[in-house]
């Protein structure tokens, strides 16, 4: 205690001279107090022996729970903590945030068994708090079964307890973690989820359809409906039923759930279940079908999620009443730490995953933005809450009453089991037989001391609108390091805001005391409910503030192994809100009046009335026009099939593939009807498709076989133009893929003239000469003679990412016949960079056509065309991952602006000025062969993003000079890497990734202006402006999303499409009525009949028609 306590002198002292020599620093938001001043002196002790171990249960170090309640109804909320190997224990708040350990008088069962979770309600409906708690049972030498602690009275201010599950059937034997009691069939009375786990002994890494409709008894989990007789007199026994078979909750052997929430996450008054799987299981999202039963939507709802889910939690984080999902995860922030860990899995190993049925999930926190309309887009990287390290509980609370939800992680672990060195040592064949054998002898035990046990800090981070959070370390006082699991939060001190309390490993209780209480308006509602939920557990508060819905669910079990029957706590800052409604857990509702009272009491009343919850429904509150999806009338049936190409294994350390840019997509006339048609180009092996336009605005195929003939090409870009002044509509298609090296036929771009009636034949050209991997085409008349020329852009040269790839300026004689004049009319244009995306326009307005470049690495060029030549000028000198540049008149006044994508936000990596992200290429090795070196700064410390797996497997090298990696980590840049190799290397750097759109003053000079931060969430690989008649406006449609990255990067995919009105104030909404999935590679205008549509094509996707 002492030694403590010197430590928290000296690290006081710090934080005093530091105040001391910054008086602009803020004041601390929370207060850490420890035992001797709260008198919670609870230690979750652990000690592992040879019999029990981490070897022989791998969640030996996953902690244990905590429970918050007014268990003797004071007036003052109690805590209650698990031990994973002694004797549980409750404290009362005797006040000013001093505890009391009134175990022994409380009654709580003596027993040590292996406790988890902690559940807290009254379960059987007398008033009083009852405490369920979770155990690992009748595993190795743990016996015994969950325990239902039933709430006996209240005598002179102690609360006691008898254990009583058996005799309410929740008596479940097996390896459980935590259980939710909520009322999920709306009967009136609170039903149990009970949250199981697996163990790798089951064997359960295999095809996922072999374990669907199979039931575990020990690791499943169980539904348990609540068949109590709530008559007079009736004896409430035996009354929990296991209903999990029929209400389709999935119960196999791989469920390895570690976190759950109950929340109403589409907004129809019904329960829905969050529930995160550890390992290769799917999290599961289990919408309520109202029948009694759910069904199980994560893979539809979801494009990623957290790979080892943790704890989760939900709530409204953005104030639009839909409520937003967060899960924990393991993705360390210190660079350090970040390097001796294990990562994400091989590319191999994680598409072996989906092959077997598995969803995509990645090693870090998910932060699941709720679009309100069946989809999420996951934003943990952009909100800046991804990477937190080892981390347990998640709980969304709002630290200073502002009305936004801010959030609180533990974090932490004794034993890093994900450490390298550790997994190493684990992996030798001797210790492999003695955990078959459970006979890990007392050395072998020992021998683990060596490697990392690294406390952390828990992490605050404040919401500051937008979904970004910003770290609030610096304002925790007295913060200490530690193994933090379980936690709670709670106004325990009765002052207006809320507190927090954690369960440790190895350390007394934490109790994060609250500064932040002022003039901010706050309430706590006291719930008396009806009979059968007497605290009416699943109430709900809307508030309506300016143009903010604020949501606020009463749901006991939250974050990891913890659980809160406490008032329901609303902030609403500075402002008083417009109007305030509590939703009863049965829809009820009634309008309350929000005052300088800050506790408020309310009973339920069966005369209310029922909410209507189709008002919330995002769709009434939208401005942009609505979409309708019109392919199916169109008739164009074609779906793009990419090849898999698995660039990796070429070239390992490149940041992502060059094999997905397709497909092409091209309009025109072909036939001479006065009716636009449409070309789709398909990847290697695949059919490419020209549709005709008929009469009546339907779409028939028109058979291609020369196109056929050339299915072993990729197309990316295409054009339908005249190119040889016969009056018929060309082809012209770019070919790419990257796949193809050197001269092989396959980089050759092609033409494919009229022959009429739409009969297309291919015809020599000068493409013929020209072997490039091409990333666009761009067809127009660049010299005013009448006759369409052509630039094609050159992406990169295939199997030397980082060798500056050709680009090309082909002049048309007027008979179709090319000749390249890139030397003489644009000589920079000819090695530019990695060309991304091109489009030709007057961008200066003065009567020529120009030629505007994006570009990966380097700016959006424009070459302004000045008769004879063509000068390069920067549209914008920030360097960045260009993948797309379209020109259209964004902000109505007259002129042509730059919309311009970009990687977007929503990424691990970030890059400014003076932390760029940058690519070095040399031959490191010095066999021949260049290499990609990919860094980043990370902490403000510069070091390779590739971890030391993939680094070595390039650089052979590196594992013989680092054969730990713990040496690896410690090793700086120029530790890995000689500092003359780096200074020689061709280096490349992206100091900027947003999606922009570049505003023309008329004369080509351009302001960068951001788009909205929803547009920020993905890469924009197109745009298109939508005119919006009604209203007179125009919106712009963008989309994109990218998924072949190296699989630690992950894939980027949270746009479904967004509607962005840049006139009189900027408006980013969804895509209404149509969920844009998928890779968006290309959007144009098509005229149908009278009607514009929009033509979307997509990667390894069906194509889309829209209409608005």
């Amino acid at each position: 205690m002492m030694g403590r306590s010197i430590l928290i002198f000296i690290v006081s002292s710090i934080i005093f001279i530091s105040s001391c020599t910054d008086e602009k620093q803020d004041p601390a938001a929370f207060t850490v107090l420890y035992a001797d001043s709260t008198g919670l002196n609870f230690t979750n002790t652990i000690t592992p022996s040879s019999d029990f171990n981490m070897f022989t249960y791998m969640y030996f170090y996953n902690g244990a729970g905590v429970g918050a309640g007014d268990f003797n109804q004071d007036g003052k909320i109690d805590l209650f903590f698990a031990a994973n190997q002694q004797q549980c224990k409750l404290y009362l708040n005797e006040g000013h945030l001093k505890f009391k350990d009134i175990t022994t008088a409380a009654g709580i069962p003596t027993t040590a068994g292996w406790h988890t979770g902690v559940s807290v309600a009254d379960v059987n409906n007398d008033g009083l708090l009852d405490i369920y708690i979770s155990r690992v049972s009748g595993f190795e030498m743990l016996t015994g079964h969950n325990e239902l602690l039933i709430c006996a009275g209240i005598e002179n201010g102690i609360p006691t307890y008898k254990e009583d599950a058996a005799a309410y059937g929740l008596d479940f034997s097996g390896f459980s973690t935590q259980a939710a009691f909520f009322d999920y069939d709306m009967d009136g009375d609170l039903d149990c989820y009970l949250l199981n786990h697996s163990v790798h002994q089951n064997g359960t890494f295999a095809r996922r359809d072999l374990f669907k409709g199979t039931y575990h008894k020990e690791s499943g989990d169980k539904l348990y409906r609540n068949d109590a007789s709530f008559a007079e007199g009736a004896k409430n026994t035996n009354f929990f039923t296991d209903v999990t078979k029929e209400t389709g909750i999935e119960s196999s052997a791989i469920g390895y759930g570690l976190g759950i929430c109950v929340s109403d996450v589409n907004v129809d008054g019904w329960p829905d279940i969050y529930i995160g799987n550890d390992f290769h299981e799917n999290d599961y999202l289990y919408i309520n079908n109202k029948n009694g039963s759910f069904t199980e939507s994560a893979q539809s709802a979801f494009m990623h999620t957290s790979q080892y889910t943790m704890g989760v939690d939900i709530a409204d984080a953005n104030n639009d009443a839909y409520t937003d999902i967060v899960s924990m995860d393991m993705l360390p922030a210190d660079p350090y730490i970040l390097k001796r860990s294990l990562g994400e899995d091989p590319y191999d190993l994680y598409y072996q995953k989906i092959g077997y049925g598995y969803g995509f999930q990645y090693t870090r926190n998910n932060l699941q933005l709720n679009n309100g309309n069946g989809s999420f887009s996951e934003t943990g990287l952009y909100s800046g809450i991804a990477a937190t390290d080892w981390s347990w509980a998640t709980l969304w609370l709002d630290f200073d009453n502002d009305g936004w939800k801010d959030l609180f992680v533990s974090n932490g672990i004794p034993k890093r089991l994900n450490d390298i060195d550790y997994v190493n040592f684990v992996a030798n064949d001797t210790i492999q037989e003695k955990i078959k054998a459970q006979n890990v002898e007392e050395k072998y035990l020992a021998l683990t001391g060596r490697y990392p046990e690294i406390k952390l800090p828990n992490y605050f981070f404040h919401n500051v609108g937008n979904m970004q959070f910003d770290n609030w370390h610096a304002k925790i006082k007295n913060d200490m390091p530690s193994f933090s699991n379980g936690a709670v939060y709670a106004d325990f001190d009765n002052d207006g805001d809320l507190d927090i309390v954690t369960n440790n490993i190895g350390d007394a209780a934490l109790l994060y005391e609250n500064n932040t209480a002022d003039t901010n308006l706050t309430v706590q509602l006291h719930l008396q409910g009806m009979p059968q939920n007497s605290q009416a557990c699943g109430a709900r508060l809307l508030a309506y503030k300016n143009n903010q819905l604020l949501w606020y669910e009463k749901t006991a079990t939250r974050g990891f192994l913890g659980s809160m029957e406490i008032p329901m706590h609303a902030a609403f800052g500075r402002v008083k809100p417009d109007s305030v409604f509590l939703i009863w857990p049965d829809n009820r509702y009634e309008r309350i009046v929000i005052d300088s009272n800050h506790f408020q009491t309310y009973t339920y009343n069966t005369a209310l009335p029922f909410f209507d919850f189709n008002t919330l429904h995002k769709d009434a509150a939208f401005h942009s026009p609505q979409a309708k999806d019109i392919t199916a009338q169109t008739g164009i049936i074609f779906k793009h099939e990419e090849d898999l190409f698995n660039e990796f294994n070429r070239e390992v350390l490149m940041p992502h593939m060059l094999t997905s840019e397709g497909p092409a997509l091209a309009t025109g006339d072909v036939n001479n009807d006065g009716l636009a048609d449409v070309f789709i180009g398909g990847a290697k092996w695949t059919k490419r498709s020209l549709w005709i336009q008929q009469s009546n605005g339907t779409f028939v195929e028109q058979p291609m076989p020369t196109l056929y003939n050339d299915s072993t090409y990729e197309d990316v870009d295409a054009a339908i133009a005249d190119m040889d002044h016969d009056g018929l509509n060309d082809l012209i298609i770019a070919s790419g893929g990257n796949e193809y090296t050197g001269r092989s036929k396959e980089l050759q771009s092609r033409i494919y003239k009229n022959k009429g009636k739409g009969i297309f034949e291919r015809i020599h050209s000068i493409f013929d000469t020209i072997y490039c991997n091409a990333s666009s085409i761009v067809v127009m008349d660049w010299n005013g003679d009448g006759a369409n020329d052509i630039f094609l852009g050159g992406r990169s040269i295939p199997w030397e990412y980082g060798a500056l790839p050709q680009s090309y300026l082909l002049e048309n004689n007027g008979k179709g016949q090319f000749k390249d004049v890139t030397a003489q009319k644009a000589p920079s244009l000819m090695h530019i960079g990695f060309v991304s995306g091109a489009c030709g326009a007057d961008i200066d307005a003065d009567q020529d056509a120009d030629l505007i470049l994006s570009t990966e690495w380097g700016p959006i060029i424009i070459f302004k065309n000045e008769v004879q030549k063509f000068i390069q000028t920067n549209a914008t000198n920030k360097n960045g991952w260009w993948n797309c540049v379209e020109t259209m008149d964004a902000d109505a006044d007259g002129d042509l602006d730059l919309v311009c994508g970009n990687l977007g936000l929503n990424s691990r990596l970030k890059a400014n000025a003076n932390e760029p992200v940058r690519m070095y290429y040399a031959d490191f090795d010095n066999n021949g062969k260049k290499e990609q070196l990919l860094t980043y700064y990370l902490n403000h410390k510069e070091i390779p993003f590739a971890n030391k797996d993939e680094l070595q497997k390039q650089l052979p090298m590196l594992k013989k000079k680092f054969l730990y990696a713990e040496d690896f980590a410690k090793a700086t840049l120029t530790d890995l890497f000689e500092k003359s190799s780096l200074q020689k290397a061709a280096q490349f750097t992206a100091d900027y990734f947003e999606n922009v759109v570049l505003l023309n003053d008329g004369k080509g000079v351009f302001t960068i202006q951001s788009l909205p931060w929803q547009c920020q969430l993905s890469p924009l690989q197109c745009a298109a402006m939508i005119a919006d008649d009604h209203h007179k406006k125009t919106w712009l449609l963008s989309a994109g999303n990218f998924y072949e990255n190296n699989i630690e990067m992950g894939r980027y995919d949270a746009c479904y499409g967004y509607m962005t009105n840049l006139q009189n104030g900027i408006v980013t909404e969804p895509l209404r009525n149509v969920l844009l999935k998928g890779q968006a590679r290309k959007i144009l205008p098509i005229q149908i009949g009278k009607q514009t549509a929009y033509i979307i094509a997509r990667n390894n996707e069906t194509l889309m028609v829209v209409g608005f």
